[in-house]
């Protein structure tokens, strides 16, 4: 099978799992397919215009509409690698179990500050896991932290040695933590962290990951943005 031979068949198989996404059983433009698949999947949604620019490529691949097609070009092997990177990121792409499944540390109200100091300290971590009285799952930060203390400054002072998480959480502003299935991908994780910036008031600082993305499921996994830099498992 040469070059031109691969891209098509990995072309059609694109274009295959599309119309099973969208549910599209008659034919659509290949344009189309991805536009109504990118408004509910995020790993379309983020290789959309890559995908635009291989159709016009297969496009100046094939001539006519005929089967089989009449080949009258040759992508470059540059090209046809791309492609199927991409082509992976939208069929398989990468689920948020096991590539950041962890032990996650979940604390309570009434632990001590200084207990959740000592463990961030320990780990170097800026926020950590808090499961509420009612059972959902919050966050508490280092920046949470800091504007505690700041209020305390002004005369509502708390010895840091007696005062709770529950003292500390209720500063939290609320959106800085976001819950996602197993079964999400790191574009859902990249999307959210990228809402929060552009378009949510409060900034997103983790996902906790749970089986079924239910607020009261126990973590499974944990999700930074630091974490989708840096992790040695995912696609660079």
């Amino acid at each position: 099978m040469d070059r031109a031979e691969e891209f098509i068949q990995l072309f059609n198989q694109v274009e295959e799992f599309l119309s099973r996404l969208v549910n599209r059983a008659s034919y659509t433009r290949f344009e189309r397919l991805v536009e109504v698949a990118s408004a509910d999947n995020a790993a379309v949604r983020a290789n959309a215009n890559a995908l635009g620019q291989f159709a016009k490529l297969r496009n100046a691949i094939v001539h006519g509409e005929g089967y089989p097609p009449h080949i009258v070009a040759m992508p470059s092997p540059q090209a046809l690698s791309k492609f199927k990177r991409v082509a992976h990121e939208v069929i398989e792409p990468t689920p948020l179990i096991p590539a950041f499944g962890r032990q996650v540390r979940c604390f309570s109200p009434g632990d001590a500050v200084s207990t959740v100091l000592d463990f961030m300290r320990k780990y170097d971590f800026s926020q950590v896991v808090v499961r509420g009285v009612d059972g959902r799952l919050g966050v508490l930060t280092v920046e949470g932290i800091t504007w505690w203390l700041a209020d305390n400054v002004k005369g509502n002072q708390i010895p840091v040695d007696s005062a709770t998480i529950g003292d500390v959480i209720a500063l939290e502003p609320q959106g800085g933590l976001k819950i996602l299935g197993a079964k999400k991908t790191i574009f859902d994780a990249t999307d959210a962290f990228r809402n929060s910036i552009h378009h949510d008031s409060t900034r997103l600082y983790a996902i906790v990951i749970t089986e079924n993305g239910d607020i009261v499921e126990d973590p499974i996994g944990f999700v930074t943005p630091w974490d989708l830099v840096h992790n040695p498992h995912l696609p660079k």
